[in-house]
């Protein structure tokens, strides 16, 4: 008999050089942090491991296994929990596709909550190998799902926006239809499909990092060089900043809230407005020639994958529960612009 992970549910002449183009979709790229494994726990009724009572993050209560803790996302879980209470596992330690060094791990590691961050996000390459991407994005949460079950475990599946078709005017709740237009889209929807109703599935739109340069970086650099860049123009999303979606994800765990979530920071832009937004924050102006707004078509069939235009995501559920909204991306990128040009306090 298998264990119920969830506990709340919700609803769900020559030629010029071309300038750098900025806007597109990259991998997770970092190292990965490991901290100390924890202590077993003995077995519950019916042969389960029976799950605990939600606790309070930073108490040292609550114990969290996070995959792909090499990318931005899982640097930043592994930053924003204390030591005793993580471990953080990057491919080099798991290969969550698997199968049994899945269900190895996290039997001996018997953690309470496990955050999935692992993933395939190159959106062109799962398109030329979509099998590789239901395999990374699908089938391995899958296995993740069943190795929580063995341990009681629940889980916290990030998924993406990538879900929906991009055709909407308006922000997406968590209940609207999906509809994926490309392999990577249709890869994170079977891996959302795999979670189940019982896990945790948060979806959050352009993820840019906390301990890495960026977008707000690669800006910032081209503008102090006097570099031209091209910025994508025609798709709009809402930025999200790790730094501030780890700690909903570690809450959402600590508190088993299953169901579809919506996380990201507040606004809507293109990330042409987002590299004025920078531009702003560091002083420079908007409206300079160095930045080239161009859109889809611009780039012909140069890539392989079809980009949704419109995926922002109305964080509704967190609304209607009553959640602090996390704050407007603007506010962020000015943070971050602080950060790297050593002008905050």
């Amino acid at each position: 008999m298998r264990c119920r992970r969830g506990e709340h549910r919700l609803r769900g002449g020559p030629s010029r050089p071309r300038p750098p183009l900025l806007g597109g979709h990259e991998p997770h790229r970092g190292s990965g942090l490991v901290s100390k494994a924890w202590p077993r726990r003995g077995p519950g009724r019916n042969g389960c491991l029976v799950p605990r009572q939600p606790r309070l993050v930073g108490q040292g209560r609550v114990k969290f296994l996070v995959t792909g803790a090499a990318g931005q996302l899982g640097r930043a879980l592994v930053r924003a929990a204390t030591s005793a209470d993580v471990v953080g596992l990057a491919r080099s330690d798991l290969d969550v596709t698997d199968r049994e060094a899945v269900r190895e791990a996290v039997a001996g590691l018997r953690p309470d909550v496990i955050v999935n961050c692992a993933a395939w996000t190159d959106v062109d390459g799962c398109e030329l190998d979509p099998q590789r991407a239901h395999l990374v994005n699908a089938d391995a949460v899958g296995f993740l799902v069943d190795a929580c079950d063995e341990v009681g475990a629940y889980l916290v599946h990030v998924s993406t926006d990538y879900v929906f078709n991009g055709e909407a005017s308006e922000p997406y709740p968590e209940n609207h239809s999906t509809d994926p237009v490309n392999a990577y889209g249709v890869s994170k929807l079977a891996g959302e499909v795999a979670a189940g109703p019982t896990a945790t599935v948060v979806r959050s739109t352009w993820l840019q990092p906390g301990d890495l340069p960026g977008m707000v970086g690669r800006v910032l650099d081209s503008l102090a060089a006097g570099t031209p860049i091209q910025v994508m123009d025609d798709r709009r999303a809402c930025p999200t900043f790790v730094a501030d979606l780890a700690p909903v994800l570690l809450r959402l765990g600590s508190e088993r809230v299953a169901g579809v979530v919506h996380a990201t920071n507040a606004g809507v832009t293109s990330w042409y407005g987002f590299a004025r937004e920078v531009a702003v924050a560091a002083g420079h102006d908007p409206d300079s020639e160095l930045l080239v707004p161009i859109s889809e078509a611009d780039l012909g069939s140069s890539r392989p994958a079809r980009r949704s235009v419109y995926s922002a995501l109305d964080n509704s559920v967190l609304r209607d529960m009553g959640w602090e909204p996390m704050r407007h991306h603007r506010d962020a990128i000015a943070a971050a612009v602080a950060d790297l040009t050593g002008t905050g306090a």
